[in-house]
This record gives C-alpha cells, sequence and structure tokens, in this order.
C-alpha cells in the first residue's frame, strides 16, 4: 500500500511526508548557501568602495596640494612684481605711470605690474588729499599655471601704496639768491614814475631812472617840506608814511641830484650805489602746456583760462586740485580782464602776441601756492604767483591783493586812480618797469595851490596854539583832504619762505644727488585674488 502511495505520489507529482521533509531541509540549505554569497558580495562591494573612496580621496589631496603649490607660487609672483615695481622707480631709467610690464619668473608662472597716479583712500574730504599726486598704487597680479593645462592657472593680486620721498627740487638761477632780501626789484634800464602816497616795505633795487611825484604840480618847497615831515613823523613814532623804507640800490649814474637829494637828504634813506645787469634774473617759460612733479610722473595739463571762461574773469574762484592740476598752473593766452569777485589761487603764466592782465575789479586775489615740502627740512617754497609775458595793469577803480612773487617782463603799473583806490602786495615785484601813477585829488591840485597850502602852514606853525598843526603832511589831509598814509603797498613775506623759479621743461622734485633715484615710501599693502 505504501509502494502504491509513492508512486502514486510520484505520479501526480506529490511528495510522501519523508520525501517533503528532505525536500524541506534541502531547501534551507540552498538558502543558507544564498544567503553567504550575498554576504560575501556585499562585504566585496563595500571594500571596492572603501578602496575606490581611498584612492579618491589620495587624489583630491595630491591635487589639493598641487592647487596649495600653484597658489604659493601665484603669491610669490605677485610679491615679486611688487619689489620689481620698487626697483624700477627707484631708478633714473624709470619709464614712468604710464608704463606696465610683464616678467617671467619661471616656465609656469609669472607677474604682470601697472601703476596708477594717487591713492583711492584719499577723498577730498581726506586730511592728507593734498598728497595725492604724490602717492602711486602699483598694482602686481602674478600667475601659476599647471604644466599640463596651461588654462588652469591660480591667481593672485597685491596693491603696494607708496608715495614721493620729496629729497630735493631744481636749483634756482644764478644770482637768484642776491635779489632775494628785495621787495621790488626793478631791472630795466627805463623811467620809473613813482607817484606819493605809496609805501614799499623793505629794501628795494631801482636800476631805471626814479622820477618821484612828476605828475603832480608840485614845487620845490613843498615838495622838500611834505618829504621832510614824513621823516619827522617816523622819529617820532607817527608811522613811517615814506615812499620806501629803505635801503634803497639804485643806479646812481642814472639819476638826477635832485631825485638823490629827496631819498638821501629829505627822506634820510640809505641809498646804496650798483651797476648791476639790467637783464632779467630768469627768461620767461615762453609757454608752458604741462608739467610734471617728479620724472616718470603723470603729465598734467595747464588749462587756458580764456577758453575755460572767455577773456574777462568775474565771479570765479579757481584753486589746485590734486587730482588734475595739483600745482594751480594756469596759462593766460594773450589779453585777460580780471572784473569783481575774481580769487586765484596758483600760478598765472601768459603768452601770445598780447600776453598782458588787466585788473579792473574788487575783491580781487592772486594767491600763490607753497610747494610740498621736502623731507629733513622746515624750508618752505613758493612758485610765483604771476610771470606776465607783457604787462600787469591795476586799474584805478581796482581793488586787489597779490600774494606772492610777481614777475613781469614789461610794464607792471598802478594806473592813476582816487585816493581811496587799494593795493596790496605780499611777497616780491620783479619787473623791467615800474610805475605807480599818481592820485586823482593830489593830481588836480595846482602849482598855486600848493604854495598857497604851504603858505598858510608856516603861518600857524610858530605859534603855540592848540589847533597848531606841525607837520604838511598832516596839514594837507586836514585841510585839502589829501591823505599821507598810502593805500597802496609793497610788502615782503617776512615768514623766512623762499620763492622758487621752476625751469617747466623739468619736473618739480629731483633725486637726491647722492641716491641712484626717486625714493618711496611705503604707505600700504594688501592681498586678494
Amino acid at each position: 500500500m505504501k509502494s502504491i502511495l509513492r508512486i502514486i505520489g510520484t505520479i501526480d507529482g506529490r511528495f510522501s511526508p519523508q520525501q517533503a521533509g528532505e525536500q524541506t531541509l534541502s531547501a534551507a540549505r540552498r538558502r543558507r548557501r544564498g544567503i553567504a554569497v550575498l554576504l560575501v558580495l556585499g562585504m566585496l562591494a563595500m571594500t571596492l568602495a572603501l578602496s575606490y573612496a581611498s584612492l579618491r580621496g589620495q587624489a583630491t589631496v595630491a591635487q589639493l596640494a598641487h592647487n596649495l603649490g600653484r597658489g604659493e607660487a601665484a603669491k610669490l609672483a605677485a610679491e615679486s612684481g611688487v619689489y620689481a615695481a620698487l626697483r624700477r622707480m627707484s631708478e633714473a631709467t624709470w619709464a614712468g605711470v604710464e608704463t606696465p610690464f610683464i616678467a617671467n619668473l619661471s616656465d609656469n608662472s609669472w607677474y604682470e605690474v601697472s601703476f596708477a597716479t594717487g591713492d583711492s583712500q584719499l577723498t577730498p574730504a581726506h586730511p592728507q588729499y593734498g598728497e595725492y599726486p604724490y602717492r602711486v598704487t602699483i598694482t602686481s597680479v602674478g600667475y601659476a599655471s599647471d604644466p599640463g593645462q596651461p588654462a588652469v592657472r591660480a591667481i593672485h593680486k597685491i596693491k603696494a601704496v607708496v608715495q614721493l620721498a620729496r629729497r630735493t627740487i631744481l636749483a634756482e638761477p644764478a644770482g637768484w639768491s642776491t635779489l632775494a632780501n628785495y621787495t621790488v626789484h626793478q631791472w630795466g634800464d627805463r623811467p620809473v614814475n613813482y607817484q606819493f602816497p605809496v609805501r614799499v616795505n623793505g629794501p628795494a633795487n631801482i636800476l631805471g631812472t626814479l622820477s618821484l611825484f612828476t605828475e603832480y604840480p608840485l614845487s620845490t618847497d613843498p615838495e622838500r617840506r611834505y618829504f621832510e615831515d614824513l621823516e619827522a613823523m617816523r622819529l617820532l613814532g607817527m608811522g613811517d608814511n615814506r615812499p620806501f623804507e629803505g635801503p634803497v640800490t639804485i643806479a646812481k649814474s642814472r639819476q638826477t641830484s635832485e631825485t638823490l637829494n629827496y631819498l638821501e637828504r629829505d627822506l634820510e634813506l640809505t641809498t646804496i650805489d650798483t651797476s648791476a645787469s639790467t637783464t632779467p634774473p630768469a627768461a620767461h617759460p615762453i609757454s608752458v602746456n604741462s608739467y610734471k612733479l617728479y620724472a616718470g610722473g603723470k603729465s598734467y595739463l595747464a588749462p587756458i583760462l580764456q577758453t575755460t571762461y572767455g577773456s574777462g574773469l568775474q565771479n570765479l574762484t579757481l584753486e589746485p586740485d590734486p587730482v588734475t592740476n595739483p600745482l594751480g598752473i594756469y596759462r593766460s593766452w594773450n589779453s585777460l580782464a580780471i572784473y569783481n569777485n575774481v580769487q586765484i589761487k596758483g600760478t598765472i603764466i601768459s603768452e601770445g602776441t598780447t600776453p598782458d592782465v588787466q585788473v579792473h575789479g574788487t575783491n580781487v586775489t592772486l594767491q600763490a601756492i607753497n610747494l610740498a615740502p621736502l623731507e629733513d627740512t622746515s624750508q618752505v617754497y613758493q612758485l610765483p604767483v604771476a610771470i606776465i609775458k607783457d604787462d600787469l595793469r591795476l586799474h584805478g577803480t581796482s581793488d586787489a591783493l597779490i600774494q606772492g612773487l610777481t614777475m613781469v617782463y614789461d610794464q607792471f603799473e598802478l594806473k592813476q586812480g582816487p585816493k581811496t583806490a587799494k593795493f596790496q602786495l605780499n611777497g616780491q615785484l620783479m619787473t623791467a618797469d615800474f610805475a605807480v601813477r599818481g592820485r586823482n585829488e593830489f593830481a588836480v591840485i595846482g602849482t598855486a595851490e600848493w604854495e598857497s597850502q604851504y603858505l598858510l602852514f608856516l603861518a600857524q606853525y610858530p605859534l603855540p596854539l592848540p589847533t597848531t598843526i606841525k607837520y604838511f603832511p598832516v596839514w594837507m589831509q586836514d585841510k585839502v583832504n589829501l591823505p599821507f598814509v598810502p593805500y597802496l603797498k609793497f610788502s615782503r613775506d617776512n615768514s623766512g619762505l623762499k620763492y622758487h623759479w621752476q625751469t617747466w621743461s623739468q619736473p618739480i622734485y629731483h633725486k637726491d644727488p647722492a641716491d641712484p633715484g626717486l625714493r618711496w615710501n611705503l604707505i600700504r599693502w594688501t592681498e586678494g585674488t
């Protein structure tokens, strides 16, 4: 029966209980073997993954190290560029701020250097804004490329700001120092017309023929007493209102005995005879289109006043711009008229066929600027306020203040005007021709009136009365309203500054003779990529 059932089970596709049990055990063993295979495969996969990750990590570390090496090489290249730039700037052959340069350190590293005048941190509100033109920003970009992939490269940028160490300026013309003490130096062998009331404070140098008050219809006695009393008033502490303070260096061979008597006897001035040359102390620069502060530096254009503002200036203020015109150099092409409310700080240089300057207005100020100081000295240098190729004329309607050295290659003239007209020069006047015209109120009084007033003065003078006027200038002021205190004045600057005469084809600042080139001081160093 059991045999039959096994046969039936076989035929029917079924198993007997014993067979079924055996089959189940066999299936379980096969499942265990499959799981083991899976575990082995999984462990193998994990091992492979860990190995790959390890290899990949090692490659990344190697790449990072390689990149770091390129970065260091780029930084080294940038630093080398800055040092090379400083070396070039300190050589006499430096090509200047307009000339960038490139150099290789190796086959795969190099630097590119450029220069820019100025310092981005010096804004108009900065207290050191005036130093802007003396600073240079050096930009050095260092590169390091992959030898196998030249397009792959590291970049490092350095900006270094340096400032010019101002060591010396151009030497003055020969004989310049001998003229330094004069308030007025008139060099031409020409007639010098000089009418009171006017005052030159400090020494004067007159090489032409001096004519005193020839425009006034005075006679000899009133003239002499007027000057004698000005000196007597000075001695009594009533102020020095003589036409000159003195001493007066003068070509005595060109003077009349009468003029010398007025100076030496009546005004009691010290006179010094001279036979000096009657040539200009320095040549006119002809045309100043541009200028430089230092060799290799930026070239600054000197603007023409008439081009921008027309031939007549009014209600205008001009001063140096550290970015575009740091010295405030202005050209005047042909005739220039100056009217009311004009203030110019800098230097006016006239040129052209009719290069004169005419001042008509009031509230006019022309002021020179001091040069940026030199290292290791407290000496102040100042450029001229005006270099006039032809005439500088101040009309009787004007009221002007000029501060600085004024160089006039033809005639400086204070034209005739009212007694209230004012003029003040603080500095130095050098001119070929010097003319101070009379005051209207003095000129209209005839000889008879002068003599009549003089006799009236003498008649009351000996009387011991409280109303007695002891000095003829005071009498003329009291009785005829002719002031004896001058409103037209020339004075020296007593601060100790020196006037610098510039040759404009040369830069302002030069290397010290002991140095191979210019010196530079490091202000700031910044780095970035």
